[in-house]
């Protein structure tokens, strides 16, 4: 990792985006207090308040690239000046990375009649996320790489309002959306009723949801016949799966295991639940609770056909888990029982709670199977990198697949 002090290479981009400030004729250099703040950085170093196009692999990586940033004004400190200089290119670059954004997101924003102040939630190769203050509250845009999240979430505006925030405008051609707030977090809500809605409007949608329509929509489907040999075959594939950075330990680990997955995937099957249309990562992050009750958000993985334990095995692995131990909802001793029963009840399967545990695994691999898919040869902005949600998720099946013992 990056260490702390370690001066970093900057380009401060012009509004323009032709010029660049230089100090001395060349590019300055920021020495870093942490790899947090970036954008707070620059404004104590040289009191210029600037946004981020892109941190050189720091946050994911610790990479040593070079910082990229919007100065969001023409002002500089007597010690840098506007110049011409050799930049070096961002291969791949999406359209957030690049000189300009801030002005086009600003401008866009207030075209849509939101003009409050603006600040940066997220920002890497696949999307970003900006939130923007409104008079009564907080809205959230986003920007992909696909026009995918933006088709599918108007869609179910449209059909189903009230399972999200409310839509306020989306722009598939564009690739955004804007939302309004839905209110908290999940995972900050320590009453349980919240997280049992959230489940109940899972199954509801996983349910009533219009599978074709989806599928027209280009969701992807997952079926349970199909995957049940993708899953065994890549946990069979040792060098793909030394290729995403698993241990020799974790490997072992995970085909030991599968006698005893192939036999959760026979039960699976023999409880001939319909593949289902799927959110695709439900997970307490991607709900709130608000004035809508629990609404889902991020449905840029929304598939049309997927057995529907894959989504509610992510979503209890996820808040069962030993990191999320200090919830409020953890306080609730009998937590796994209260949601099984919950989601079970609303799918029409009550008495399907013992299959459910065995799936948590299942879910995760379900999950690696699908990112490995996605990833393997994938090319973003830095070389040599990929999203981690493959080796992720193998390592948390590995920490699940005690439940099978």
């Amino acid at each position: 990792m990056s260490e702390s002090g370690q001066p970093r290479s900057v380009i401060l981009w012009h509004p323009d985006g032709e010029r660049v400030a230089l100090q001395a004729g060349e590019l300055p250099s920021l020495p870093l207090a942490s790899q947090e703040n970036l954008v707070a950085q620059v404004q104590a170093a040289w009191n210029l308040p600037a946004w981020l196009l892109h941190d050189g692999g720091l946050l994911l990586l610790g990479q040593t690239g070079i910082l990229r940033f919007q100065v969001l004004g023409e002002v500089l400190p007597a010690a840098l000046s506007w110049g011409h200089a050799d930049i070096p290119s961002l291969e791949g670059a999406r359209r957030w990375q690049l000189p300009g954004w801030p002005a086009e997101a600003g401008g866009l924003l207030t075209g849509l009649g939101y003009s409050g102040r603006i600040k940066q939630i997220s920002l890497h190769d696949l999307n970003t996320v900006l939130s923007v203050k409104t008079p009564d509250s907080t809205a959230y845009f986003k920007l992909g790489d696909s026009p995918a999240e933006a088709r599918v979430t108007a869609h179910l505006a449209r059909e189903m309002p009230r399972l999200l925030p409310p839509l306020l405008a989306a722009n598939e051609a564009q690739h955004w959306q804007l939302l309004a707030s839905g209110g908290v977090l999940l995972e900050e809500v320590g009453n349980l009723h919240p997280w049992t809605q959230a489940l109940e409007r899972l199954a509801h949608f996983q349910l009533t949801a219009d599978a074709p329509a989806l599928a027209g929509l280009g969701c992807p489907a997952y079926p349970l016949a199909e995957m049940s040999e993708r899953i065994l075959a890549f946990v069979s594939d040792t060098p793909t799966l030394q290729d995403w950075g698993l241990s020799p330990e974790k490997v072992a680990a995970l085909q030991d295991a599968l006698p005893k997955l192939r036999q959760v995937l026979t039960e699976l099957q023999a409880l001939e639940l319909p593949d289902l249309p799927a959110h695709g990562d439900a997970h307490p992050r991607n709900a709130l609770y608000g004035e809508r009750g629990s609404v889902w958000f991020d449905w840029s993985e929304c598939a049309a056909q997927v057995h529907p334990f894959m989504d509610a095995g992510w979503f209890l692995s996820f808040a069962l888990h030993p990191a999320r131990e200090k919830w409020a909802i953890r306080r609730h001793s009998n937590l796994q029982e209260e949601l099984t029963k919950a989601y079970l009840s609303a799918l029409g399967c009550p008495d399907a709670a013992n299959i459910l545990t065995r799936v948590l695994p299942l879910s995760l691999l379900h999950r690696a199977t699908v990112y490995d898919g996605h990833f393997r040869h994938w090319q973003g902005t830095l070389p040599g990198w990929r999203p981690n949600y493959v080796p992720f998720y193998l390592r948390e099946a590995v920490a699940e697949l005690s439940r099978l013992n």
